[in-house]
């Protein structure tokens, strides 16, 4: 059986679970043929990525970041890293559709600081208004899950996902310390103004934009130039391969080996 031992991103913020994992290949048969796109995250939660990881690991405690980083690393590990796309994102001739087969190792991913310890401050000289700090820190699996089904932040049949991931990311504001999703809500919705809603919210973003990218970079087949996107979604779709993709990762071994 292939295996490889990985890093996780977030190695230095966890007390329970170890910084390096050891990854073994995803088994023949396994859930993942059934499911659907709503399934993926449970299905690899319970029964994919305990049969996978050797070591044992709550990965609901995972940061969200780190459950994406090992899907991927599982993904190259079992099937290596070609990934058939059905669209191309040109910037010179627009958008491009068909099936088009690019390398996952073109998505890039930010990490995190080696001194990271999960408390993002955005200091109050950051605000118009607001004279207090904001403590943030990045989500993790079973706190996604629960935002998700948390109809605080619906309206209608659709989620405020932003506004969700940021009441969620928030530990403190200002004095209010003890603090939960919903007191985060009332507070920004009655005590911060419009203009420091839109400044914490972009520093947000830019603060705690860690992780796998959405995409990455590749050839345009058409014009050639070198900076045309793709999207590569960690889904069920990305741990189902063509058989094109599984060849080209074996030609490479190959040739490697060679």
């Amino acid at each position: 059986m292939i295996s490889e031992k990985i890093e996780l991103l977030g190695k230095n913020v966890y007390k329970d679970i170890p910084g390096e994992l050891t990854l073994k290949a995803m088994p023949t048969v396994n859930e993942l043929d059934y499911v659907s796109s709503e399934d993926f995250e449970q299905t690899m939660l319970e029964n994919i990525l305990p049969k996978c990881v050797e070591e044992k690991v709550d990965f609901y405690k995972l940061l969200n970041i780190d459950f994406y980083w090992i899907c991927r690393c599982l993904r190259l590990l079992t099937f290596g890293p070609y990934f058939t796309t059905p669209r191309i994102l040109c910037p010179d001739c627009g958008t491009i559709s068909g099936e088009y087969q690019v390398n996952l190792k073109g998505v890039n991913c930010v990490p995190l600081p080696e001194d990271f310890t999960n408390d993002i401050v955005i200091p109050k000289s950051e605000f118009v208004d607001f004279q207090g700090d904001v403590h943030l820190k990045l989500l993790t699996v079973q706190d996604r899950i629960n935002l998700k089904k948390d109809k605080m932040f619906m309206k209608g049949n659709k989620q405020n996902t932003e506004y969700a991931n940021l009441c969620y990311s928030i530990t403190s504001i200002g004095k209010e310390k003890d603090v939960t999703p919903v007191s985060v809500k009332v507070f920004i919705e009655k005590e911060l103004s419009r203009a420091d809603y839109i400044i914490l919210l972009d520093k947000f973003h830019e603060s705690a934009d860690f992780g796998l990218r959405a995409g990455g970079s590749t050839k345009c087949p058409i014009c050639g130039n070198t900076h045309a996107a793709f999207v590569a979604l960690v889904d069920d779709r990305f741990l189902r391969p063509s058989v094109g993709d599984i060849k080209a990762g074996r030609n490479d071994r190959s040739a490697r080996d060679a």
